[in-house]
């Protein structure tokens, strides 16, 4: 289903997800803390429910900007897509708002994969998914994916769940590895 991969052009690459922020006018606003603990990323991933463009364009400002599309997301060039999967250094990312809707995954709160998830992940990311990034919990979470990989959400900066603080998710992928944290916004 993912049209094309996009190729990470650099070695190290500093990524940061964020998911379910909802930001709208007169209404949630992403904390100000959250600014400078995106400092340092090449490239923002934003897997859906952020709302209205603003919020894309406030995080443009850091790094660029390219996601999935949620249920609550104004039309956008930067996540006009259902899936996106990404490359670098022998990993694949493989993003989606909604992993069960996919067929990734029978429930995610919490995460338990699907039957035949890994075959579904390599038709609608083009190969075999190292990590598979996905939002809708507003509350962070990793889980096992596939024979070696892992399901991660990075939660929510602004609107956490009811027993989760703000948070986003740092990915570094290199050559040796494709490391993640979990990063407390405030």
């Amino acid at each position: 289903m993912s049209d094309s991969v996009w190729r990470l052009p650099y070695d190290g690459a500093n990524i940061a997800v964020l998911a379910d922020c909802h930001i709208h006018e007169g209404g949630p606003q992403f904390p100000e803390a959250l600014f400078p603990r995106l400092q340092g990323a090449d490239l923002i991933i934003t897997l859906g429910d952020m709302g209205e463009r603003r919020g894309l364009d406030q995080l443009q400002e850091i790094a660029p900007v390219m996601g999935v599309r949620g249920r609550d997301d104004e039309a956008d060039p930067r996540t006009q897509k259902l899936t996106l999967a990404l490359a670098g250094e022998g990993y694949r990312l493989g993003c989606v708002f909604d992993a069960v809707e996919f067929g990734l995954a029978c429930s995610v709160d919490p995460f338990r994969e699907a039957p035949g998830a890994g075959a579904i992940g390599e038709r609608l990311f083009g190969g075999p998914v190292d990590i598979l990034l996905h939002a809708g919990t507003h509350r962070p979470d990793e889980a096992k994916f596939g024979r070696k990989g892992s399901a991660l959400i990075p939660g929510s900066a602004v609107l956490p769940a009811e027993d989760a603080r703000p948070t986003f998710l740092r990915l570094k992928v290199a050559k040796e590895g494709c490391y993640g944290q979990t990063i407390w916004v405030a």
